[in-house]
């Protein structure tokens, strides 16, 4: 019997962390990467006016372009009454091609010189976007609370009954041959409190996989048809159709993101952060304080979230 055993990658990372705000309660809620010196953080951030003075109109975004951060107000054409609604997601194709879900529901998008609006969601389908998965800016998933799917393609929305009406945390997919095949984590967090699964939608039909476990469950990750790794209360991956719980600090788990099989990052409350890299999990003993959002790239990785009232960041670079 021959056994093979994974590629590792490195642990080894030096963090760098940035916040934003100056009033008011200042919030990032999730970051995407393109490279290096292009990274995107959206949320609400709530500086003061050229008096000194609390500004009410807060900022949607926060922009590194390789020297430093500028604060941007993506406005959404006031779908839903208010010019420049915090954003609670985003999702980068590439530096010309990213969307914004803001949370009155509109769905913004830039193509790297000015940024147009959608308020679809809100006007036809009545639900809203609180993460974002696609292949382009033509084909992508949007999933909220109470059950709601939409998927966008070549101009026009559908939506996707999922048959639940509980919390869809978050989607991630995978394509293949032309097929795209989406997962979904669903929690109910009052009744029915067993509503708590994993959808899988292949060319717009919903399923869902086997789940046996009464656990919450908040983010979902893959790049192949051969394993899912999801978290919530705890973390589990599945490999051919067996779920193994994997050993790691008994927190709650807010998201997970990879590069390959060997090399994947979770984020979870009280500022854990732990990188998997083939063979070991490293559990990383920096204070990161409150942080819910996350992207990981090559070899940078960024968290998001707020600490003492502002808009908190980091940024993890692989030695």
């Amino acid at each position: 019997v021959t056994f093979t055993t994974l590629d590792t990658t490195s642990h080894n990372f030096t963090w760098q962390t940035f916040t934003f705000g100056q009033h008011s309660s200042s919030t990032l809620y999730d970051v995407a990467i393109i490279n290096e010196n292009n990274i995107w953080a959206v949320g609400e951030i709530y500086l003061n006016d050229s008096l000194g003075n609390p500004d009410p109109t807060s900022y949607n975004a926060v922009h590194w372009n390789g020297t430093n951060w500028e604060l941007k107000k993506i406005k959404t054409n006031a779908c839903g009454g208010v010019d420049y609604p915090l954003i609670k997601s985003t999702f980068a194709f590439s530096s010309n091609d990213i969307l914004f879900a803001h949370i009155d529901g509109s769905i913004s998008h830039f193509n790297g010189i000015e940024f147009t609006n959608d308020c679809s969601l809100i006007t036809q389908l009545n639900g809203s976007a609180n993460k974002i998965w696609g292949i382009s800016k033509n084909n992508f998933y949007v999933v909220s609370g109470n059950g709601f799917i939409a998927h966008y393609q070549n101009g026009s929305w559908t939506k996707i009954e999922s048959g639940t009406t509980s919390i869809i945390g978050d989607a991630w997919g995978i394509t293949n041959n032309g097929i795209s095949t989406v997962y979904c984590t669903v929690s109910s967090f009052f009744e029915p409190q067993q509503d708590r699964k994993i959808l899988k939608i292949v060319n717009g039909k919903v399923d869902s996989i086997s789940w046996q476990e009464n656990r919450l469950l908040y983010s979902c990750w893959t790049n192949s048809n051969n394993y899912l790794y999801v978290c919530g209360s705890g973390v589990y991956q599945n490999k051919s159709g067996q779920w193994r719980q994997e050993n790691l600090p008994s927190v709650s788990m807010n998201m997970v993101r990879g590069n390959a099989i060997n090399d994947i990052f979770i984020i979870g409350d009280f500022g854990l952060a732990t990188h998997f890299n083939g063979s070991s999990w490293q559990v990383y003993n920096d204070v990161f304080w409150d942080i819910w959002g996350l992207a990981f790239k090559q070899n940078l990785v960024a968290f998001v979230g707020q600490k003492n009232g502002l808009g908190y960041l980091v940024i993890g670079r692989r030695n």
